[in-house]
């Protein structure tokens, strides 16, 4: 039997209700939500959350408890990078899941953020991508550089198949 402690989440309704009623876009709301579940050091407290916002909220959905302990997992994972926050911000809240259940490292992260704007990618598109290690096949920086060599003669290079390194062009080369 699942027994929960008595623990007073009135600091936190009330933060929630404020939350609410903010107006606030759906990432902004999603975020703040989970920053302020994941202040709680009670275990339940994604749970008392969901059930709060669920009484409280009738109205609104995607409050379960595992879409709260989602929007605790979000907070989590960029509470100390705003520059990827930022860009995470900028995608669907489901494209947001499927990146924070992918287990990605922080480049990887970022790199399918870029991904998904760039090409408008759907959450089903994204969820490929990952499975087929986009990643690691595809450069998302330009497909062709320019740099010049001493003479001023412009050295085209496709990023894609650099692999070595070459002095004239700022140490990087192409393996031609």
């Amino acid at each position: 039997m699942n027994i929960r402690k008595n623990v007073d989440y009135s600091v936190m309704f009330s933060m929630l209700d404020t939350l609410m009623e903010a107006n606030l876009p759906q990432m902004e709301l999603y975020y703040e939500i989970g920053r302020t579940v994941s202040n709680q050091q009670e275990k339940g407290a994604a749970v008392a959350a969901a059930e709060h916002l669920q009484s409280a909220f009738p109205e609104a959905s995607g409050f379960s408890p595992r879409n709260l302990r989602r929007m605790r997992d979000f907070s989590l994972a960029y509470e100390n990078n705003p520059v990827l926050l930022a860009q995470a911000m900028t995608l669907g809240w489901t494209q947001n899941v499927v990146l924070l259940e992918s287990d990605l490292t922080v480049s990887e992260r970022t790199w399918y953020i870029n991904a998904a704007q760039q090409s408008s990618w759907t959450k089903l598109e994204l969820l490929r991508e990952i499975e087929g290690g986009a990643h690691l096949e595809e450069s998302l920086d330009l497909t062709e550089g320019v740099c010049y060599t001493e003479e001023d003669n412009p050295v085209v290079e496709a990023a894609a198949h650099v692999t070595d390194r070459d002095p004239q062009c700022g140490g990087v080369g192409s393996s031609g």
